[in-house]
């Protein structure tokens, strides 16, 4: 049993006090709840956390769930400096310039926050004036000052150890530099360690909220040392001669479709990638509620935009960025072999996306009061290969009413009610086609390979996840 290859899916969690395992744990009771048991993890290098397996259906192979556990290495942030970031953040683009996730979020947030201070600004001026001190302080402008000063202090918890978390990660300060290190560290040890274990032949990437920023990062910076053929496994490369013609068949809009036919391409230029000597195992990455759907707000500098590191390759594009002229992704490489010299295609360093299908997961905003608000269209800002699915809540009856509301879906990305998804699936299938969107649990076991029938029980809340 422990001979044949095995899959690996590697959850990375979200922000947040994250406790090692909580989310993991919750991950794998909302895909199976009574169809695993866990281990210890060998390869992570915690002794905090454990792996979990379970068999797939029809008889499939072994699959073995591991968490990138990542908090202990980010410390509470300082409160001003995060509000500093949040605020720079929301007032860095007029809502009319932002995607519809948040223009109306953010929207609100802005001419609110405008007239506040515009109030503020002219009015308690004159109270003083008028008024003295004491009287000022009297005033309801001024009760309205120290409600907002109150409303400062109980959002700190908030800001200091959940936000905190993506201002650190998301910003290169100098003081910043270390954690990020580490947790990348952490990350390409886990990834490496999986490549060179023998028993797997394919790797999934799971990351959640912030984890999928982390992920997008560790695939980038991993695929550089291990996108090399090797030259003892010459042969043809039919598929990677006919990529970028197949790439650039999708447009800037294709439909569902076309991004088939490209993930289908991708599959393929996979498997003649393996057999060119090719080490790289990561065959999916799934993002689920993340703000890479805003890259352009989150990561565009006054030296640099998003775009301009895309260009550069520096940050991956789904399908690969190609170059002017007759460049491509691929490029030939002369390799010795048995006293011959002979010519190997080999994908440049900003091509994970070639063989590697990115499906990105949302709950899409509706009536500014529901849905997750945090996550969004990734294919806007990371090429049209990305498979973006709008997804819907797997629950039934009020839960299914009270978590739609704004922000509240983001921790329940594979929370489960088993009546929410038929065995037949002939509720489900209509209510796809009513509302434009998937089930979520359904989707993403179905991403992750593991559809088949799925125990009557329900799944708790991920209580690791948070925003």
């Amino acid at each position: 049993m422990e001979d044949k290859k095995r899959e690996a899916i590697i959850l990375i969690h979200g922000m947040g006090e994250q406790r090692p395992m909580d989310s993991l744990r919750s991950f794998i009771r909302g895909l199976r709840p009574h169809d695993y048991w866990n281990k210890p993890d060998r390869l992570s290098g915690s002794f905090e956390l454990r792996r979990f397996t379970f068999r797939k259906t029809n008889n499939g192979p072994m699959v073995d769930c591991y968490e990138l556990y990542w908090a202990h290495h980010m410390d509470d942030g300082k409160f001003r400096e995060t509000l500093r970031w949040a605020v720079t953040l929301v007032f860095r683009k007029p809502f009319w310039k932002l995607n519809r996730t948040l223009r109306g979020i953010v929207g609100v947030i802005q001419v609110a926050g405008l007239l506040i201070a515009l109030f503020l600004g002219i009015s308690l001026p004159d109270q003083v004036i008028t008024k003295g001190p004491v009287g000022a302080l009297q005033s309801w402008q001024t009760r309205i000052a120290l409600s907002l000063v109150i409303i400062e202090i109980i959002a700190g918890r908030f800001l200091t150890r959940y936000l905190a978390d993506s201002a650190r990660y998301l910003t290169p300060h100098p003081r910043n530099v270390t954690a990020r290190n580490n947790i990348r560290s952490d990350g390409l040890k886990l990834l490496g360690k999986l490549h060179e274990d023998g028993r797997y032949d394919r790797i999934i990437v799971v990351g959640h909220s912030l984890g999928s920023v982390i992920g997008y990062d560790l695939l980038r910076l991993a695929w550089d040392e291990l996108r090399h053929p090797d030259s003892a496994h010459y042969g043809n490369q039919p598929e990677a001669g006919v990529f970028d013609q197949r790439a650039q068949k999708l447009g800037k809009l294709p439909s569902p479709s076309q991004v088939d036919k490209y993930q289908q391409a991708q599959a393929r230029l996979r498997e003649e990638n393996r057999k060119r000597g090719v080490r790289w195992l990561v065959t999916d990455f799934v993002t689920l509620g993340s703000p890479l759907a805003h890259a352009s707000l989150l990561l565009d500098t006054r030296s640099v935009k998003l775009r301009q590191r895309q260009d550069e390759r520096e940050y991956p594009r789904c399908p690969p960025t190609i170059g002017k002229g007759d460049e491509k992704s691929f490029h030939g490489r002369s390799y010795e072999t048995r006293g011959k010299t002979r010519t190997m295609q080999v994908a440049h360093s900003g091509a994970p996306f070639g063989p590697t299908r990115w499906s990105n997961l949302y709950f899409p905003v509706q009536s500014r009061v529901f849905g997750d608000p945090v996550g969004g269209p990734v294919a806007p800002e990371f090429g049209p290969g990305v498979r973006d699915i709008p997804i819907r809540l797997s629950l039934t009856g009020w839960r299914a009413k009270v978590y739609k509301l704004l922000f509240f879906p983001h921790t329940r990305y594979w929370t489960y009610d088993a009546p929410s998804v038929e065995p037949n699936g002939t509720t489900r299938k209509q209510m796809d086609h009513a509302t434009g969107t998937k089930d979520a649990n359904t989707i993403l076991r179905h991403l992750l390979g593991l559809s088949g029938p799925q125990p009557q029980t329900s799944s708790p809340t991920p209580t690791g996840a948070n925003l």
